[in-house]
């Protein structure tokens, strides 16, 4: 063959044609093959003499696209661009075209018909589609939640509007019981929407002599008035049903609903056909598999109705024979052990028991024919037991016939009540002996009753706040930041500006934080009356440091407080600040007076031990 046979032969024997674009205010032809005017399906001088007229074949939905790909196409970089073109009256046929851009701008291209491989895909994508619907609705233990997946899946793979469920109930109804929608402007019903009496027995009438309903355009098919409505009420154009039928009968069917006219594949009826069934085969499965389920469950009922009362008994009932062997061993208490019922039923309790002396000594007891009971502690649970002796006839020992109680929190909380009343009295102690040594300390400062009555008050107050940030924390220790802001908080009235806190906040242990709010308010007392707080300039800054020996060093400064001109003497407040530091905190004091007010560094461990 010469290189012209091939060219000829390339350009009209081939299934795909060249088809070449410029584009002047829209997209026009400047030249097609043989091949390309026959895919397009218009001749080659109508379409050079109509150079626009293949655009204006294209399918309404993909006008746009096709013209913003063209416009994007650059030159040397090829494109592939798929549309659906019209054929005939009403069908369409999908084409691909694969295009470059000339240096003069001209568009050139194969065009071909992909229509089979569109339907193939298609017919690939459904098929998925079921498959992946049916194994949601298996997977699915929520039964609602697992139809309305399956409807969304199916809805979504053929590409329609809608998808609903409709159910006929024995009692004659028919309802919508489940829907998916796609479209936004589609309105949803309210579930479940009852059926006509009209519209039921109609469906129920097409769904029994055929195994589908397809209609292509509602406006067009004649319909009984309330079928019509129900359509019109759903917003349908089209429509497409497939009936689920369950052991045989038809309970019900399912509804794909686009908003205009669509021409239903046949695909897209067998397969739906297909997953519908698979559909009522998963509901019959779940069905059966309830049965056996209740089934079995009747069954157990009645052949453990003489075991009910002990298996489900919150204690443990056994029972031993005279030679020591279990005889009887139910109860949930011996799930605490570990143990499940029966478990230890023909074993010796002096192989079970070996290690725990103190039940062995209640058994040997108990063989003997003395009641005996007490308290077992097996791994982290207590047990109170009782054995009860068992004669017969003769007055002989049998057996033993027993009860065990977890008591394993009961044990507990008597523990934690006997380490809390010694806490308690320990603190009252503590507490009492605060109150008796802060009377003192403001007896010897206080010049007269209401001196000390005063002087008393303060102090007692800011025992009361210690006790109540202590308690807040179940006494397990205060932040530093909230021991200030409550001891202070007396102090803080107009500008809290006067003080202010600087530092971390560092957390202190319960035995830290009373004597800290004692110092505090013992330090803003003396403030109020002497220092910078007693005029309106003055202020106090509080300082905190983390040192890095686990200590925390707070610096009490007065600022603008009145000159001091002399020397101070140490007085009852100066030895209840020393005492608390020194002797409560294990700690150091010290203190100087400036001439804007008192300096007080404070530096005390964070780990105080009582």
């Amino acid at each position: 063959m010469t290189t012209d046979k091939y060219k000829s032969f390339a350009l009209t024997d081939l299934s795909s044609g060249i088809h070449c674009l410029r584009f002047d205010g829209a997209w026009r032809t400047v030249y097609a093959s043989e091949s390309a005017c026959r895919i397009i399906g218009v001749s080659a001088t109508l379409l050079l003499e109509q150079s626009d007229l293949w655009i204006g074949r294209i399918h309404p939905s993909d006008v746009d696209a096709v013209r913003a790909a063209l416009d994007l196409v650059q030159e040397g970089v090829e494109v592939d661009i798929s549309y659906r073109i019209r054929e005939g009256k009403n069908g369409y046929r999908w084409l691909g075209y694969s295009c470059k851009q000339m240096d003069d701008g001209t568009l050139v291209g194969f065009i071909r018909d992909t229509t089979q491989h569109k339907i193939q895909q298609y017919t690939e994508r459904i098929h998925l589609a079921g498959r992946n619907a049916l194994s949601t609705f298996l997977e699915s233990a929520d039964l609602n939640d697992s139809i309305s997946k399956f409807l969304q899946i199916l809805g979504e793979a053929m590409v329609v509007d809608s998808v609903r469920l409709i159910r006929f109930r024995k009692d004659g109804c028919a309802f919508i019981t489940h829907e998916w929608v796609r479209s936004k402007h589609i309105t949803k019903i309210v579930l479940p929407h009852e059926l006509p009496e009209e519209a039921k027995l109609w469906w129920q009438e097409q769904l029994a002599i055929s195994d589908s309903v397809v209609i292509n355009n509602c406006d067009t098919h004649e319909l009984p008035e309330q079928v019509a409505a129900i359509i019109k009420e759903c917003e349908a154009g089209a429509v497409m049903a497939v009936p689920a039928s369950i052991y045989g009968e038809i309970e019900g069917f399912v509804c794909f609903e686009v908003s205009e006219e669509r021409e239903w594949l046949t695909l897209e009826i067998e397969e739906a056909k297909y997953v519908l069934n698979g559909y009522s085969r998963s509901v019959e499965r779940r069905i059966d598999d309830r049965n056996q389920i209740a089934a079995e469950f009747n069954l157990r009922r009645s052949e453990e109705k003489y075991r009910q009362l002990t298996s489900h008994s919150p204690v443990i009932l056994f029972g031993i024979d005279s030679e020591g062997f279990f005889t009887l061993s139910e109860g949930i208490g011996l799930e605490s052990m570990g143990a499940g019922a029966g478990e230890v039923v023909g074993k010796s309790v002096y192989q079970v028991y070996r290690n725990y002396p103190d039940v062995l000594v209640q058994v040997n007891a108990a063989l003997a024919g003395a009641e005996s009971h007490g308290l077992t502690h097996i791994g982290e649970h207590c047990f109170e037991v009782w054995f009860t002796p068992v004669w017969d006839e003769e007055r002989m020992v049998v057996g033993i016939s027993g009860v065990a109680v977890d008591i394993t929190r009961r044990n507990k909380l008597e523990q934690q009540q006997t380490i809390m009343m010694s806490e308690l009295d320990h603190r009252v102690k503590n507490n009492i002996a605060a109150v008796m040594s802060l009377v003192s300390l403001s007896q010897q400062g206080a010049k007269t009753i209401d001196d000390f009555a005063k002087t008393l008050d303060g102090r007692l107050h800011a025992l009361a706040v210690a006790h109540s940030t202590l308690a807040k924390s179940h006494w397990s220790g205060a932040w530093m930041r909230d021991i200030l802001l409550l001891t202070l908080q007396p102090y803080m009235s107009g500008s809290t500006e006067r003080i202010i806190f600087e530092g971390p906040d560092v957390e202190l242990q319960g035995l830290l934080a009373r004597p800290m709010c004692m110092i505090i308010h013992e330090l803003a007392t003396n403030a109020v009356k002497y220092g910078s707080l007693s005029n309106e300039l003055g202020s106090v800054l509080i300082k905190s440091t983390h040192l890095d020996n686990d200590t925390l060093q707070l610096v009490w400064t007065e600022i603008d407080g009145p000159r001091i001109t002399e020397a101070c003497k140490a007085g009852t407040g100066t030895s209840l600040l020393e005492g608390l530091v020194d002797h409560e905190m294990h700690g150091t004091i010290e203190l100087q007076y400036e001439e804007d007010g008192l300096v007080c560094k404070i530096v005390v461990p964070l780990t105080a031990e009582e």
